[in-house]
């Protein structure tokens, strides 16, 4: 169902159907998508664009005039000033707190992006990524603001949500490595568009999927083990403009050493694009908390994967993949040599083995302690393990409150 509104009336949450005017005036080449964030609000306001047709059954309607007064006031708070972002291709550097909020903004309309383009295509409608693209962008940008944020928020996934936000996770990791490793932004672009369908052909297989490998009947192993190539007609069904998330999609779970499927393919026969899918997707899969598996601390899965280079994973690419996240990720629970634990607040590129931490428990007396910032890297604090902070009774949402507090 479809009505008309002004473009002063946009709001995230909406899904527009059509863009008044000709394509050409605006740089929405496609236009059907869920907004997804305040910034591409703006970005359809300042192309001039006066109406717009929103579908009200995939999207929000306008609010009664009752709740538009309320909304108003709610929405002038949280948009930044005109400019606070800077040009679209180098937006200003931001801090982690501040970051952190658009961050969470962030992941909550990509949700919403992606739950649409899922839905799609379990209706059996074709798979539409323009929205997809925009929130590709979105995330670049606030990658740009803050290298660290988003990573960091991405891996704090609400029970029930690891399928929308797996692939957004995996979308920003994606990013983030191929900036890492230099590539051109176009080709980054479509890595981030990768990592949100990488996982689509699930879509077919809900079942199997859910399921952890070994707890599978054989015949839900075979079913699961077809998800990449299901994902990649699906893919291919869409006509995309770039092979790339197709690559990625139907090779992400092959090893280099051959022993990945569904094709068996070896690391010379892998691009680099799927060679970066198979790490980012292999890193939040562990990290993340699903059917049968209690999240692994960062460091651990790092650890984990470190002593699997160069049989399941590519060596050049996980070493990237390090520089991008660092050994120890924002986030991670550390025992220090004082017997106290300490999250990992920054990181340090020339050092990454010394970490800026905030101190929060005393081992030896059981109990939290007032908070304390300890640069590792001056006095004689040293690391002696990394910890699962489940286990001493806190959650990761406790953990960012300490070194990225909310405004």
């Amino acid at each position: 169902m479809l009505r008309r509104i002004g473009s002063e009336q946009l709001q995230v949450g909406m899904f527009v159907a059509r863009l008044g005017g000709p394509w050409i005036n605006h740089p929405f080449w496609r236009a059907r998508f869920l907004v997804a964030s305040e910034e591409q609000v703006r970005q359809i306001q300042s192309a001039g664009v006066r109406e717009i047709w929103i579908d009200i059954l995939k999207g929000r309607n306008l609010p009664a005039p009752e709740e538009a007064a309320g909304a108003a006031t709610a929405m002038a708070s949280a948009r930044p000033a005109p400019g606070a972002d800077g040009p679209a291709d180098a937006p200003p550097a931001t801090t982690l707190e501040a970051e952190i909020v658009h961050a969470r903004e962030l992941l909550q309309s990509g949700k919403a992006v992606i739950g649409s383009m899922f839905a799609d295509v379990r209706m059996g409608r074709a798979l539409e990524v323009s929205g997809a693209l925009l929130l590709v962008d979105a995330a670049s940008r606030s990658l740009s603001r803050h290298g660290q944020a988003l990573l960091a928020l991405a891996r704090l996934k609400a029970r029930g949500d690891d399928n929308y936000l797996h692939a957004f996770a995996v979308c920003a990791l994606m990013i983030a490595v191929g900036r890492t490793l230099g590539l051109p932004g176009d080709e980054v672009r479509e890595l981030g568009l990768a990592g949100l369908v990488h996982d689509i052909g699930k879509l077919t297989v809900p079942g199997a999927a859910n399921l952890r490998a070994g707890e599978r009947t054989p015949e839900q192993e075979e079913a699961y083990r077809r998800h990449p190539s299901a994902g990649y007609r699906i893919l291919n069904e869409a006509r995309l403009y770039s092979n790339i998330p197709l690559d990625v999609c139907v090779h992400h779970h092959e090893r280099v050493d051959g022993r990945g499927f569904p094709f068996g393919l070896v690391g010379h026969e892998l691009s680099v694009h799927a060679r970066i899918g198979a790490i980012c997707d292999t890193y939040d899969a562990l990290t993340a908390s699903h059917p049968g598996h209690q999240p692994w601390s960062p460091a651990r899965a790092m650890e984990y994967m470190a002593v699997r280079v160069d049989t399941l994973f590519d060596r050049h690419v996980f070493k990237a993949f390090s520089r991008t996240v660092g050994i120890y990720p924002l986030g991670t629970v550390l025992r220090l040599r004082s017997n106290r634990l300490a999250v990992v607040c920054a990181q340090h590129d020339a050092d990454p083995l010394r970490p800026k931490v905030m101190v929060f428990y005393s081992v030896s007396q059981s109990r939290p302690v007032p908070t304390e910032l300890v640069d590792l890297r001056h006095g004689d604090e040293t690391v002696v393990a990394f910890e699962n902070a489940a286990e001493w009774g806190f959650t990761d949402e406790q953990l960012l409150e300490m070194y990225a507090p909310a405004a």
